[in-house]
This record gives structure tokens, C-alpha cells and sequence, in this order.
């Protein structure tokens, strides 16, 4: 009977600890987000500079010789860097679904990914955030790859367009040459 009981406690706490876990965006930045959603370039610059603001923190963080837990708010700051990495990518991946122009957007995704990696590895080996790190480095490995592949497909696709245009602008120039 206590068994089930604790079983029955234990399940119980799984959505309150999840819940539990603070969104890594402040009131405003939220705000921000809410009113670039009709922005796709603006979205992306939005969260790519708050994932920016999480690597730098990583690094300063990581300088610092004697902060006070130091392996705790580096876990905290790489599992925000991840949350935040993931949530980039759903962005990316939504918006490429739409063909919104991203080429710019993705160029600065694709460079800043090659620095955050340079970041994310400094701190030295600490079982209280080599897991968290690693789901990190994994995370922006994936976004790197996908504004890559993201790069290449808009690069296609808008050079496509610019075909098309071009052809129905003279298709209509030769109907109107014709009548």
C-alpha cells in the first residue's frame, strides 16, 4: 500500500516540476516575440539575439575564476541556451514552411552557431552540467545544419521565382506586342 502510494505522489509531481521550469524569456522579450510574429526576419533576429545573450553569458560566466555557483548557473544558462536554440529552429522551420525570405537571417544563424559552439565548449568537464552542455552543443549543431540546408533551398527556390517572373513578365510583354 505505501508503494502505491508514493508511486501515486511521485507521478503527481512530474507536471508540477515541469511546470516549475521558468521560461527563459523575460515578460518583455515575450512581448517581443508576440509582436515580430507577422515579422519572420524580425522573429529570427529576436531569438537569435537572446540566444547570443546566453552564450555570452556562458563565456563571462566561465571567465569568472570564483562566482558563486558557477556549476549550477552554468547548467541553468545551457539549458536555456538549448530551449532557446530549440525554439529558433521551430521559428526557422515554420517560416521556411511559409517561403518568407530568411537568406539574410539565416547567413547570421550559420555564423553565430559556428561562434556559440566555439562558446560552449570552453567551460571544463563538470558532471553537474555535461549532460545539459552536450544537449546544447547538440541543439545548436542542428540549427547550424539546418540554416545550412535552410540556405541553400531559399537560395533555389527565390532563383526559381525570379525565373517565373521573369518569363510571365515576357510572355505578357509578347501579348501585348501581339494585339
Amino acid at each position: 500500500m505505501r508503494s502505491a502510494v508514493a508511486i501515486a505522489v511521485l507521478l503527481a509531481s512530474v507536471p508540477l516540476f515541469a511546470q516549475s521550469r521558468k521560461d527563459p524569456l523575460t515578460d518583455q522579450q515575450i512581448e517581443e516575440v508576440r509582436e515580430a510574429g507577422i515579422d519572420p526576419p524580425g522573429r529570427i533576429k529576436l531569438f537569435v539575439g537572446y540566444v547570443d545573450d546566453r552564450a555570452k553569458a556562458i563565456h563571462t560566466l566561465n571567465s569568472q575564476k570564483s562566482a558563486q555557483n558557477k556549476a549550477v548557473r552554468l547548467h541553468n544558462l545551457y539549458d536555456e541556451f538549448t530551449r532557446l536554440s530549440d525554439d529558433l529552429q521551430d521559428n526557422m522551420d515554420q517560416f521556411d514552411q511559409q517561403h518568407a525570405d530568411l537568406r539574410k537571417e539565416l547567413k547570421v544563424v550559420s555564423d553565430k552557431t559556428t561562434e556559440w559552439a566555439t562558446i560552449l565548449n570552453e567551460p571544463p568537464a563538470d558532471s553537474q552540467y555535461d549532460f545539459v552542455r552536450k544537449t546544447a552543443i547538440d541543439s545548436n549543431q542542428s540549427a547550424h545544419e539546418s540554416a545550412a540546408a535552410m540556405i541553400t533551398d531559399e537560395e533555389k527556390y527565390f532563383a526559381e521565382q525570379k525565373r517565373l517572373q521573369k518569363e510571365q513578365e515576357k510572355k505578357q510583354a509578347e501579348d501585348e506586342h501581339s494585339r
